[in-house]
């Protein structure tokens, strides 16, 4: 992958950009296999460059999941977790499909970081963008309805990955939106069945994209 098309990189020059790569390894992941554990030493910044990350944390019995957020091509993992106090990992992650990352060493990471001043920049713009995306999940889940949250995160993903883009499991989309499967199954099925979506299987396909829009006015 070009580091150029990674958000948190798209504005450094050539030479930063070379840098980085020359400190990048690539890591294929198995569907169902973890990245890294809630709790383990911070030891890497991570790059999904093909596939899908599911982050998540279990509940105190250590049995039920709540999935976090699902990363693709292009996104960064444990970006925050660089800079905890203890510098351990907050939450787990899984590929749920077959996946390749590009992990840079957190150390590395740092010292570039420290001699490239637009590497740092670029890190706190990229900061201050995801503190705003959670804000903004906040305010979804506090106010909008599951069909709303439902569609914004098909638009959201279609934007980012384009038609036929993967769907996660009920359980896992319930998780992201905040609410139960249920829920999550019954608004699948009546876009479904108004024709602004089409499915096969767990791939998406949007038909209607105005009218999918529609539903967040």
């Amino acid at each position: 992958m070009d580091l150029k098309q990674v958000p948190l990189f798209r504005d450094l020059n050539p030479e930063d950009l070379k840098a980085l790569e020359g400190e990048a390894r690539a890591r294929r992941l198995k569907r169902g296999e973890v990245l890294f554990l809630e709790g383990e030493p911070v030891h890497s910044l991570f790059v999904v460059e093909k596939g899908l990350i599911k982050v998540y944390k279990l509940d105190p019995e250590g049995r039920k999941q709540v999935v976090l957020h699902l990363e693709g091509p292009g996104r960064v993992l444990a970006e925050v977790a660089l800079f905890l106090d203890r510098p351990t990992y907050p939450a787990s992650a899984e590929a749920l499909e077959e996946s390749q990352v590009l992990a840079i060493p957190k150390e590395r990471f740092f010292q570039l970081a420290e001699a490239r001043p637009p590497l740092a920049r670029a890190l706190i713009r990229y900061l201050a963008r995801r503190q705003g995306q959670l804000l903004h999940l906040l305010d979804r889940l506090v106010f909008h309805e599951v069909r709303e949250r439902l569609a914004e995160y098909l638009l959201e993903t279609l934007a980012t990955e384009g038609q036929g883009f993967l769907l996660p499991t009920n359980s896992e989309l319930a998780a992201l939106l905040g609410t139960v499967p249920e829920a999550v199954s019954r608004n699948l099925g009546e876009l479904y069945r108004q024709g602004l979506i089409r499915l096969q299987g767990r791939r998406v396909y949007v038909d209607r994209l105005e009218d999918l829009r529609s539903l967040l006015s």
